[in-house]
């Protein structure tokens, strides 16, 4: 029995949550499989995944999962990571709890100076450098009309190195980093917004070919980033049903690893596919981006104390029950001193191998060690951080 337990619960080193679990995590007081997805639901929420991919969908939003979901529903034993579970319950369904907060915001335009970014092609040649400008003076505008601190990495025509734009959102002591870029593609047909954050450790990112990187300072934001990312992608992604949705997605940029509070990466859409360059030329159309990244900003703002409350919550529970199963095995040993238990932890990620952290640390940044055999992979050196005690990761990682 314990076996099979071990098997549904940690099968390939990742931790597993069933079908009823799920339900249940969800809050969903429906479930439905339709032979080609299995769709959860309540009142509020949809949310619905897809055997065999990594691809879900949470209130019409796409979502790039950290795991791809294994089993079957109709065999009984489909399972989704935990992870993800997490990611989804906490950083995505959070309860909106009032007025936005008004927070200090940090607009980076990507790329500047001698750094063109993305080039369309002649005979309408637009740099990207240009675009992400103009759309950040104009996201800028509507924060601070709503009463918003905002600063910014540049406001011309300037190059600056990533770590420059990181250190920047250090100095100013930034609540949130949003650095916005304009998307290039071999294939003209691509389209659409994304929306990047930071991939947990341990865990390759959504594009092709990623690979898995050790704890980084973004990862102490992981939650954070997550309602961050997907509040602003949910709103993007309601600008045009009739443009592909390409989702939340996780890559470990430069400037989401190394900036110290929440931060995301945003692709407005492909300056290679011609009708939709042309699109982002209209005044019309990067008033309503704007309007889309401010909503999901916003969005963010009047979630982000209840994600603080959950994320207590949740280390509370951790904590009270680690410490009856300490307390379990202390009395099992007392009452038989000549017992031997033997326990497998399966709370890892694979491939992570680092000590436990403090109680209070960040929830992602609690790892336990694996004895699964990894090949090596290049040690990361992360930036020295200066937090300010004031910002909103000190806040959470030491209440």
């Amino acid at each position: 029995m314990f076996c099979a337990w071990l098997q549904c619960h940690a099968q390939n080193g990742v931790q597993w949550k069933t079908l009823k679990q799920t339900q249940r995590a969800l809050g969903c007081t429906n479930c439905l499989w339709n032979g080609d997805s299995v769709l959860f639901s309540n009142e509020t929420n949809i949310v619905r995944f897809y055997p065999g991919r990594r691809r879900a969908d949470v209130n019409r939003c796409t979502v790039w999962l950290n795991v791809l979901p294994e089993g079957n529903v109709s065999n009984g034993d489909w399972r989704l990571s935990a992870i993800d579970l997490d990611f989804i319950k906490l950083g995505m369904l959070t309860a909106t709890n009032g007025e936005p907060k008004h927070l200090h915001v940090m607009l980076d335009a990507g790329h500047g100076g001698m750094d063109d970014g993305a080039r369309s092609r002649p005979p309408l040649v637009v740099s990207e450098k240009h675009l992400t400008l103009d759309l950040v003076r104009l996201v800028g505008q509507r924060l601070e009309e709503a009463g918003m601190k905002v600063s910014y990495t540049r406001t011309n025509d300037v190059a600056l190195a990533l770590d420059e734009r990181s250190l920047a959102a250090r100095k100013a002591k930034a609540d949130i980093f949003v650095s916005i870029h304009a998307n290039f593609s071999p294939n003209p047909q691509s389209t659409g917004s994304e929306t990047f954050v930071i991939n947990p450790a341990g865990y390759a990112g959504t594009p092709e070919g990623s690979r898995a990187r050790g704890f980084q300072i973004g990862n102490a934001n992981d939650y954070l980033n997550t309602q961050l990312g997907y509040a602003i992608q949910r709103h993007l992604a309601l600008m045009d049903e009739k443009v592909p949705d390409r989702g939340l997605k996780r890559q470990s940029f430069f400037v989401l690893r190394e900036t110290s509070c929440p931060a995301v990466l945003v692709e407005i859409g492909f300056l290679s596919n011609v009708s939709e360059l042309l699109k982002m030329l209209e005044s019309e159309w990067m008033d309503t981006c704007a309007d889309s990244i401010s909503d999901g900003i916003f969005e963010y703002a009047s979630k982000v104390d209840a994600l603080g409350v959950a994320i207590r919550e949740k280390r509370e529970r951790e904590f009270a029950s680690k410490k009856a199963k300490a307390e379990k095995d202390k009395l099992a040993k007392v009452e038989n001193p000549s017992l031997e238990i033997n326990c497998v932890n399966t709370n890892y990620v694979t491939g992570v191998q680092s000590e436990e952290q403090e109680l209070d640390a960040p929830i992602t940044n609690r790892v336990e060690k694996t004895v699964i055999e990894m090949k090596p992979t290049e040690k990361v050196q992360p930036a020295v951080t200066n937090v300010s005690p004031q910002s909103i990761f000190d806040y959470y990682s030491k209440r």
